[in-house]
């Protein structure tokens, strides 16, 4: 890996802190003793969730993160720091991230903020176990669906019989006629 030079320090921080301010969740992770095979396969296995692993040294993040909400979860960094940024959807973020520490022991999630909401790596673990965001909209759909079903055959059921009822008086009377 290519050694960072001082003179390209402030963009670093510049970036970092940018993708902070736009994250929809960040996690702080610890890696020690983590394979540098496994940190891949992470990333790649973190890809389709939307997130972004960066390895990046305390005082960078602590430069990057001032004046971002995740200034206020760094706490006492020490050793290795692996920040995870999430992108997309915060609950697919949470289950990738939870999928990942459950799967490597040596990835460990720390704490970090989900939609600006401070939580340990408890908490990402039940987050996890939520619903997703498209589910949720299935399930909401779903549950109007069936009571709106329910009226329109009401509803087609007394308008067939009304014009059942207007045919046979029409009928009536003109067979009467």
């Amino acid at each position: 890996m290519v050694e960072k030079k001082y003179k390209d320090k402030p963009a670093l921080v510049s970036e970092l802190h940018d993708q902070l301010t736009r994250a929809s969740a960040v996690v702080i992770t610890e890696y020690r003793g983590l394979k540098a095979g496994d940190l891949v396969k992470l990333r790649s296995g973190f890809r389709d969730a939307q997130i972004e692993i960066k390895v990046v040294k305390n005082t960078l993040l602590r430069r990057a993160a001032d004046g971002t909400p995740v200034a206020d979860i760094l706490g006492d960094l020490a050793g290795p720091t692996a920040l995870a940024m999430a992108f997309g959807e915060p609950t697919d973020a949470a289950k990738a991230l939870s999928k990942g520490a459950t799967d490597l022991e040596a990835f460990n999630l720390k704490n970090g903020l989900i939609e600006r909401m401070a939580v340990n790596g408890e908490q990402i673990a039940a987050i996890a176990k939520l619903p997703g965001k498209q589910e949720l909209q299935a399930k909401a759909v779903g549950a109007l669906q069936g009571p709106l079903a329910g009226l329109v055959f009401t509803l087609q059921g007394v308008l067939t019989q009304f014009a059942g009822t207007l045919q046979a008086k029409i009928e009536k009377e003109g067979g009467a006629a």
